[in-house]
């Protein structure tokens, strides 16, 4: 969807309810010199040809993941990086889980569970192996990039009902006005990513 040779870009995205306001949202950027290039539109279900229909009217692409807006955007992660974040992370805990156990059932005195001595060493590392299981897990979806879906969720929400997603690949210094421009035609949720490069 978003062209990966432009260095340091900003994408602004928006809903619209309808095919008329996304029509004037779309003139409305092309009037401030976006290029059509850096401009998509996307739906999902029956509204997904209207989408299609106004970007062959106007020149923009079509391209745009209904479902999931901002898919592809750097810094954010698609369904499938954020599990394999998951799956990573629990990996990683039940490994160490399971080493910190064996070396837990070799400690005296420090039984795991009250089971007998035969079956001490096989518990304790059953349950660290589970424990750093669970704690990788967490830890690795704490530290994966926000997931994409979640980054647009209110326009996700728009979309499901039969609204017309907008997202504008720019520049920082030009992405205020993208999201004027937006946001003067009714656009609902405007947002940016990255959010943090807003001009003084």
């Amino acid at each position: 969807m978003h062209d990966p040779s432009v260095a340091q870009q900003t994408f602004v995205a928006c809903a619209f309810k309808d095919r008329e306001s996304a029509a004037a949202g779309l003139r409305a950027l092309l009037a401030a010199g976006i290029a059509p290039a850096h401009i998509g539109v996307g739906a999902i279900g029956a509204h997904r040809a209207e989408a299609q229909a106004l970007a062959a009217e106007l020149g923009v692409r079509s391209d745009v993941d209904g479902e999931d807006p901002l898919a592809g955007v750097p810094g954010l992660a698609s369904a499938a990086q954020a599990a394999a974040s998951v799956n990573h992370g629990a990996l990683i805990g039940a490994a160490l889980g399971a080493f910190a156990g064996v070396a837990v059932s070799f400690v005296p005195g420090v039984p795991v569970a009250a089971l007998e001595p035969q079956f001490r060493a096989p518990a304790a590392v059953l349950l660290s192996f589970i424990i750093g299981a669970l704690a990788g897990a967490t830890l690795g979806g704490a530290f994966a990039p926000q997931r994409s879906t979640h980054a647009a969720f209110r326009i996700v929400d728009e979309i499901e009902h039969g609204g017309i997603a907008v997202v504008v690949q720019t520049d920082p210094a030009t992405a205020n006005a993208v999201e004027e421009a937006l946001t003067a035609a009714h656009g609902l949720h405007a947002m940016r990513v990255p959010s943090g490069d807003r001009a003084a």
